[in-house]
Parts: C-alpha cells; structure tokens; sequence
C-alpha cells in the first residue's frame, strides 16, 4: 500500500500555466498513469482555491465526480477561502465543513490564503476544523515573498501561536518555506530556497515536531524531497525520530514531474538505513491513521 497525501487532479484541465509551456494541470486519467507507474494506491485531491492559487478553481463537486468516477483511488479534501462573505462566525464555518464530513471529505487543503496565520478569518476556519475533526494542509510563505500561502516569518513564530491554539487540530506542513526550516543555520534570506548544505542542529522544524504532537509533516515536491536528500545522514536520524509524523506526497501539478520520493524512500530501506516498519508509516499507515481511512 502508498498513500500519496499531496495530488492535485482536474475532470477537464483546459488551461496552460504559463503562456510560454503547455503545462497544465494534470487529469485523473494522468493521475492514475502516474500512480500506477509508481505503485500508488490511493491519492488525496487538494484543490486550489483561494484568490492566489495558482491553478482553476475547483467545487467540491468536481473533486467527488472524480472520486465516483474512479473509487478507491482518490480521497478527498476540500479548501475553503476564509475570506468569503458568508463566512463570519463559527457557526457559519462549521455549517460547512459539517456539510462536506458528511458527504465524504476527509480534511481540509491545500490552504494558500495569503493570510497571517493568526488572521481572525483563519481562526475561525482552524476552530471548524478541530471541532469536526478535519486535519489542515498549508503552505506556507514569508511575508516578504509575492506568492501564495499563508503568511509567517522566519522562524514561525505564527504558527506556533496556532499550534499552541488548537491543540487537537492536525496540521500538514508543506512548503519550501516550512522544509528550509529544517537545519539550524538557515539564514532569512535563504528561507524561501532549496538548500543543499549539511543539516545542522537547532532548527525550527524538528523543534516544533518535538514541542508539538498536532503537527505532521507532508513531504511533497522538492521542497520535503530537498529537505531529506540535502543530507541524507541527517534524514535517516530524522525519519527514525518521527517516522509517525511524517507522510509521503509527491505534488505531481503537470505531467512533467517525476517526484521520486518512493524511489529514494525505497532504496533507502533496502539499504538498511530506516526500518521496514518506517517505510511503511511513512507510505500509507500515517496517512491511514491520521485521515482516518480504516484501510490498517
């Protein structure tokens, strides 16, 4: 069985990404070529929805046409703007995300609002979340850097106040800008880039995951995948402390990516450098147990 936590898939991808390459989003016929190529069993579809997501927005009824158009391969998640005007209390949160339990998501993401953390608008979204037991995956960005995600400096500071809020709500991190925080000796500057020195102690990232039990780490796109193969001495050590908080994702956006994550993963274990019983949490029985799929 792998899991892959972190997949963006269309019914009808129409649109091209950049004017200058034909890339677009990919299908869920793309999808499941991929997955089946690489031996994935089931994919979480995460919608981009917020006002700077970088692709066509989604319902949460096309996301459930595919996963009737193609059971047991997808698992739904659905991504709320918390900027929406409707959406002003509580109450008015939890009507929806009650709505979209009830019809078979199983959490909420990719979130990319380009809000603080600490927002009053994202507040209320993390309270609906933890009061139906919906897990959270975000992207995160610094303030300073034009793009999508939610805001926070270097550091974290704004998410750890949030870690600190809702302490039964489980966060997904993903990012370039989560992963740098890996190694003790990231500089500012650097927080928004793909490192490839040694990891040194006394990072943000393994200090929150020690402080923390509600965080969990998405390793998708090159960003998780850098953060462990800059130093692979440093992710054996890594994956042996957290192999229950941490998951596999890949981010396929196009058919051009070839993530390998599974590949490294398995040569990994067939090396002897983490366990079989790693592997395999890190590959579907975190997912399974955190999503909540019964699949163990």
């Amino acid at each position: 069985m792998i899991i892959d936590i972190h997949a963006h898939v269309f019914a009808f991808p129409k649109f091209r990404k950049q004017p200058d390459r034909p890339d677009m989003f990919m299908s869920a016929e793309q999808q499941i070529g991929r997955m089946d190529e690489k031996g994935i069993d089931k994919a979480v579809i995460l919608p981009l929805n917020s006002a700077e997501g970088p692709a066509e927005c989604q319902s949460s009824g096309e996301v459930l046409y595919i996963c009737e158009r193609f059971p047991g391969r997808f698992i739904p998640f659905c991504e709320i703007d918390p900027r929406r005007t409707d959406l002003t209390n509580l109450a008015a949160f939890r009507f929806l995300l009650e709505q979209h339990r009830d019809l078979g998501f199983k959490g909420v993401g990719e979130l990319t609002a380009r809000l603080p953390f600490d927002d009053p608008r994202l507040q209320l979204l993390f309270a609906a979340c933890e009061a139906v037991g919906f897990p959270i995956t975000f992207h995160t960005i610094p303030p300073e850097v034009h793009s999508y995600g939610v805001l926070d400096e270097f550091g974290l500071p704004r998410f750890e106040k949030v870690l600190q809020t809702f302490p039964e709500l489980k966060f997904f991190a993903h990012s370039t800008a989560f992963w740098s925080e890996i190694s003790g000796d990231l500089q500012p500057a650097a927080k928004n880039t793909y490192p490839a020195t040694p990891v040194k102690p006394g990072g943000t990232v393994p200090r929150l995951l020690r402080q923390y039990p509600n965080l969990y780490g998405d390793l998708s796109a090159g960003s998780g995948f850098n953060a462990l193969t800059r130093d692979p001495a440093h992710a054996y050590e890594f994956i042996d402390e957290f192999q229950d908080r941490l998951m596999l994702g890949l981010d396929h956006t196009d058919i051009s990516h070839d993530f390998q994550h599974i590949e490294w993963l398995t040569r990994t274990r067939d090396d002897g450098h983490i366990s079989n019983e790693a592997f395999e949490k890190l590959t579907w029985r975190n997912a399974d147990r955190l999503i909540g799929l019964g699949l163990a």
